[in-house]
């Protein structure tokens, strides 16, 4: 079932179903819910084949479907679909089937439903409301590893916010590779960017600690196959493995700083999220590479850091720096992504307001070395 890894029996959970039929599992664990709420992306739900497998499952079962089609969570946006569907009461399971923005938006709901709100903005304050719906993810895209986070990202005013609760982590996921496979490959690249990156990140992050490396070593691992895997099952079991793995990271360790940077690039300029983080991440790499103790967040271990650099040249089988930011651009040369800002539409004056919008509590100031806006600017004058 799924990749003969070592890992997987011992990561992945009894409560997580992994491997090409995973599908299967809804059918057993919707029978013993009395209404179930349905998000998804209209179109990505009958593309890969989804719709197909669920359209006898909703005439039986009392499934109430909700789509969103959106490319982000532009919180109003949430507000709007709320208030049409306030009407729907007693929902006792959620399930989210589509990529990370799909599984967020269920996050959100989650949260609505659980405590019957009326103005979703309450969510943006520092007192998060507990969600009591049980929760079911699966992802279609290998990206954001949503499933396996407590948090989700909405933007209001094109400013992102992160959502943190641990009642948002999912009671059952289901990993089945065989919905990636109808992907477009434009839109898979761009999404394993995203968890490759995440993995990257997860390795140098001042919030990592033992286990998230462990779990971002896994998701590099994974997706580095898949990479080098040309038979697109075992292509797609391995990315969404390496997506799954990453958003475990990640739900410990945080993103750093080519994540904060990204946000004002996808909701100011519409940079795909994967490629915004990958257009950043050589240089980045560079100045968290090259860094004094001085420079450092506070309580960070210069040693540590040095050895989860080492860890991350053995993991992309290179001798140093260079070679590893060598590795990173030609990803994104296999994928045929752009490296230059000006080839998204940007202009040089735009650079300064991306700068101004980089600073993202928990992302930002995650990152290994301490930043200001002179670096973030630097940075992007670099790669413009």
């Amino acid at each position: 079932m799924g990749l003969k890894t070592q890992q997987q029996p011992l990561h992945l959970g009894k409560q997580t179903y992994f491997g090409e039929g995973a599908l299967r599992q809804v059918t057993g664990i919707i029978k013993n819910y009395r209404r179930i709420l349905l998000f998804n992306d209209q179109a990505a739900f009958k593309a890969c084949g989804a719709e197909e497998f669920f359209l006898p499952i909703i005439e039986k079962f009392p499934i109430h479907i909700l789509s969103y089609s959106g490319k982000a969570l532009p919180l109003e946006d949430i507000q709007q679909l709320y208030d049409k569907n306030k009407h729907i009461r007693n929902i006792d399971l959620i399930v989210a089937v589509g990529g990370g923005t799909v599984i967020d938006l269920s996050k959100i709901y989650s949260l609505a439903y659980s405590n019957r709100l009326i103005d979703l903005d309450i969510i943006l304050g520092d007192k998060i409301p507990e969600n009591k719906i049980d929760l079911v993810f699966i992802p279609t895209t290998a990206g954001t590893g949503s499933e396996a986070t407590s948090f989700a990202v909405v933007y209001k005013d094109k400013k992102k916010y992160s959502i943190l609760h641990p009642t948002l982590l999912p009671k059952y996921t289901i990993l089945d590779p065989g919905l990636l496979t109808s992907l477009p490959e434009e839109i898979l690249n761009a999404t394993v960017l995203d968890a490759l990156a995440q993995g990257i990140e997860s390795m140098w992050a001042a919030g990592g600690t033992a286990e998230s490396r462990e779990y971002a070593g896994m998701a590099i691992s994974n997706i580095l196959a898949g990479l080098a895997e040309t038979e697109r099952m075992k292509k797609s079991e391995a990315f969404q493995l390496g997506a799954h793995f990453s958003g475990k990271a990640i739900n410990i360790s945080k993103t750093t700083l080519p994540h904060a940077i990204s946000y004002p690039l996808t909701s100011h300029f519409g940079i795909p999220h994967g490629i915004a983080v990958f257009l950043t991440l050589p240089k980045i790499a560079e100045l968290n590479y090259h860094i004094a103790a001085t420079a450092m967040q506070p309580g960070l271990n210069p040693e540590q850091h040095r050895k989860n650099f080492l860890t991350l040249f053995k993991l992309f089988e290179v001798p140093d720096i260079a070679g590893l930011t060598g590795k990173f651009k030609n990803i994104m040369e296999k994928f045929n992504v752009k490296t230059r800002l000006r080839n998204y539409g940007l202009k040089k004056d735009d650079l300064s307001r991306i700068a101004e919008n980089s600073y993202t509590k928990g992302r930002s100031d995650n990152n290994p070395r301490k930043i200001d806006r002179k670096t973030i600017l630097q940075t992007l004058g670099e790669i413009f």
